[in-house]
């Protein structure tokens, strides 16, 4: 039936998707809401003393009947900012992260759990330039259920798939664990009173831990990311922001770009912005186009984005690309002896 074929298609694609692709990471559409994933050296570097964070995606539902969330992946993240008072000038950050990835019946997982350090250092005592470095230490569980899979050897001509026949694959192992190290740079400036400028790189699996489940030496790659964020306040109520994230592993390559725009609205008092609204769209090249909406009321935010599919999978994926939503809390405990201190705010 076409339905079948449809689903054939489907499950092919994403097998090829899965091999081609075999040396990328993870990806986010809202990259720029998972900074401890994207980058080590973003561990701390925000206005205030600890932030909570959590990130989930799922790709491709409903494109098979009854497998709504085959493929999906969450992240949750914490970390902490201290030594403002006695360093003066700089800061440092520590943080922690845990990657969860589930692709497919096999029940395909990737866990990553990661502890993350940076150093930031002002140039100023406005506090308008800062370079930041960071470290991150990883330890990855690599998992799946064979048993799950249908193979050649276990066609049967006139009755399908026999799973209870060998497959003669040579699988060594069906779970493993492999330790990763990665570092990054950042650098922030505040280039006028209305725009900010943010531009960061890190490489990553710079251990090149082997990831296979057969007998061989496969290894992963060196992934580098680059990113870039730009922010500009038209108004004291309009602000717009831009965001650019490149990454190449093992000749992959992946580009993700787009736009937010943030209308405010003021308190009672009409003293500082209390709440914004955001609208915007992002663009994976070759891939989706993903529309954006979100709210941020003080220091919470939330966003919610959904990648409409354009490469070959828009059929039998049938648009789909999946729904992603990020949630972010900064906050500060006991007196607040970082304002103005740590990152430049212009007053308007």
């Amino acid at each position: 039936s076409k339905t079948k074929a449809k689903t054939i298609v489907f499950v092919v694609c994403c097998l090829l998707f899965v091999v081609c692709s075999s040396a990328q990471d993870i990806h986010f559409t809202q990259f720029f809401t998972n900074p401890l994933v994207l980058n080590p050296a973003q561990t701390g570097n925000y206005e205030g003393n600890y932030r909570i964070g959590f990130n989930f995606k799922a790709q491709w539902p409903w494109a098979i009947s009854n497998t709504v969330y085959n493929y999906h992946t969450e992240t949750p993240y914490v970390d902490f900012s201290f030594g403002e008072k006695k360093l003066k000038s700089g800061w440092m950050g520590i943080g922690l992260n845990f990657l969860n990835d589930e692709a497919g019946d096999g029940n395909l997982k990737y866990q990553r759990f990661g502890i993350s350090y940076a150093y930031h250092q002002a140039f100023d005592k406005d506090h308008r330039y800062i370079l930041s470095a960071g470290v991150v230490a990883n330890y990855i569980i690599r998992s799946v259920n064979f048993s799950k899979f249908y193979f050649n050897n276990q066609w049967v001509d006139d009755n399908g798939f026999n799973t209870s026949l060998s497959s003669n694959e040579p699988v060594q192992r069906q779970n493993f664990g492999m330790f990763d190290l990665g570092a990054g740079i950042n650098f922030g400036a505040q280039i006028s009173e209305r725009v900010k400028l943010d531009v960061g790189f890190s490489m990553l699996h710079l251990t090149r831990p082997k990831h296979s489940f057969y007998n061989n030496d496969e290894r992963l790659g060196f992934r580098y990311a680059a990113n870039a964020n730009v922010g500009y306040a038209v108004t004291d109520h309009v602000s717009v922001s831009g965001n650019f994230y490149f990454g190449y592993e093992k000749k992959a390559t992946e580009i993700v770009l787009g736009s937010m725009l943030g209308y405010g609205f003021y308190d009672r008092k009409r003293t500082k912005i209390e709440g914004t609204l955001y609208f915007g769209v992002y663009y994976r090249v070759k891939d989706a186009l993903a529309p954006l909406v979100g709210y941020q009321f003080r220091k919470t935010r939330v966003l919610l984005s959904y990648d409409v599919t354009l490469s070959k999978l828009i059929s039998p994926a049938r648009a789909n690309g999946g729904p992603e939503i990020s949630l972010v809390h900064v906050g500060i405990w006991g007196k607040n002896i970082f304002q103005g201190k740590k990152v430049y705010c212009p007053q308007f």
